[in-house]
């Protein structure tokens, strides 16, 4: 099918830019209302501006999306809202080896955390984040420290949780691939369960 106007409603009654509408989505999906051009305005008879926030219901919906951009009638959205939180695990922190994952959406990977399942031994592990092979940055390391967590070996036990923040290098559009990097520093086959926090863009 295609977009109704007679099933989008603006809400907040704010101008362009700071508007908040609801869009009644029966039957088409998501993949088909985030789509390029599905909110194309021609006939100007609405009137959505770039950072418009859309809360799609009905049938197919359940999800919020932003207005990207607006340009001579053609309306582009990406998902919007709320973070998102990414689970990957990563099988042996005892090798040098990555772990891979997928931005669902345009976003910014902003925090990193990880959780033992096992002790690691002998000597402190660390784990970043790379993209497009450009390491991540942190403003918990030093400048050009390509680790943003380093887990260590002293006292470590199963269910030990670490914590970084990313701050530098940072934003991929959907469909890009997020590479988890282990320095594989550790003695022991630990599994170590990795969790990343995207803001959408």
């Amino acid at each position: 099918m295609a977009f109704n106007t007679a099933n989008l409603f603006n809400i907040a009654g704010a101008p362009p830019g700071f508007g908040m509408f609801i869009y009644k989505s029966d039957s088409d999906n998501r993949e088909l209302v985030t789509g390029s051009g599905y909110f194309n305005n021609d006939d100007d008879n609405i009137n959505l501006a770039s950072d418009d926030i859309i809360f799609v219901t009905g049938d197919a919906g359940g999800y919020t999306i932003r207005v990207d951009t607006v340009s001579s009638g053609t309306v582009t959205t990406e998902i919007g809202g709320h973070p998102a939180y990414l689970a990957i695990h990563h099988a042996d922190a005892s090798a040098t080896t990555s772990t891979w994952a997928v931005a669902p959406f345009d976003c910014t990977i902003t925090k990193m955390w990880t959780v033992l399942h096992s002790v690691i031994t002998q000597a402190d592990t660390t784990f970043g984040i790379e993209i497009g092979a450009t390491n991540a940055t942190s403003d918990d390391k030093t400048d050009g420290n390509a680790d943003i967590i380093l887990i260590e070996s002293s006292g470590d036990a199963a269910g030990d949780v670490d914590v970084g923040n990313v701050d530098g290098a940072n934003t991929l559009a959907a469909d890009a691939s997020i590479e988890i990097t282990c320095g594989g520093e550790g003695s022991v086959t630990a599994i170590v369960t990795v969790m990343l926090e995207l803001m959408p863009n």
